[in-house]
């Protein structure tokens, strides 16, 4: 097996990797509401990171509405319901995979098939290797995604591992790592199957992210179309302001 190549800690941002940890102690870890946080400084020292830093991370939970800042009291962590709760489908690849790591999953399809007239020129000559997986949450499914991953990629993957394992992260294991991606987001039709997987009526409207994972050369790593109902999930974005005046410009933070 192809060595782990340390690079890949250093794609994402660094508090986006101190978000994922937070994030993961605030909806895993039980904590109390009524429970302060430790201070901005005490998370600075452990993390070995700036107060600039931290505070863009506190910002982040926040905006997810995972923690609620008393100005003069102290941060404490907000208590979700279950019902109520709806995943956040921002463009960090970390939320995605870290909410992976608490469903299980299944593949429905896994064969050889031509890419279609959009993806074909990205993966270059020979059969794409197709995965279709549904993935569930407590048992309820939660998504259907179609995995393309390119011919040159195709064999490092083993249709009997556990499905539960996103497929980046398996050819992370593998060498292959994604550097970069491009995500888009729209709205489709419910499918036959999508209707046979995720319990939703036909036709009815589905949230449909598209994601391309290239590596550092720009090489194709996968493409993946996941559909989801969009009465459990939503995309959020933290926005900040660039420039004043009638034509105030804003960018996403991060």
């Amino acid at each position: 097996m192809p060595p782990r190549n340390t690079r890949s800690h250093r794609i994402a941002p660094l508090y986006h990797r101190i978000y994922v940890e937070l994030r993961r102690g605030l909806t895993e870890g039980g904590l109390d509401p009524r429970e302060r946080l430790p201070s901005e400084p005490a998370l600075a020292a452990r993390y070995q990171v700036s107060r600039v830093t931290v505070r863009r991370t506190l910002e982040q939970l926040e905006a997810d509405g995972l923690i609620r800042r008393v100005r003069g009291v102290g941060t404490f962590p907000v208590r979700v319901s279950a019902t109520a709760e709806k995943t956040n489908i921002s463009g960090v690849l970390e939320n995605l995979i870290t909410y992976d790591q608490s469903t299980t999953a299944r593949n429905l399809a896994w064969d050889r098939v031509e890419p279609g007239p959009e993806i074909a020129p990205l993966f270059g000559p020979g059969l794409a290797l197709r995965i279709l997986r549904v993935r569930s949450h407590k048992g309820e499914p939660m998504s259907l995604t179609t995995i393309l991953v390119p011919a040159i990629h195709a064999d490092l993957l083993d249709p009997n591992a556990d499905a539960s394992e996103p497929v980046i992260r398996a050819l992370d294991r593998k060498g292959i790592l994604a550097a970069r991606a491009e995500q888009a987001i729209t709205a489709v039709p419910a499918s036959e199957m999508a209707v046979a997987t995720l319990g939703v009526a036909a036709d009815s409207p589905l949230i449909c992210m598209r994601r391309l994972m290239t590596d550092e050369a720009g090489g194709p790593v996968l493409h993946q179309e996941s559909l989801y109902a969009p009465d459990r999930f939503e995309y959020r974005m933290s926005l900040t302001r660039l420039s004043l005046g009638p034509a105030a410009r804003w960018t996403p933070i991060g």
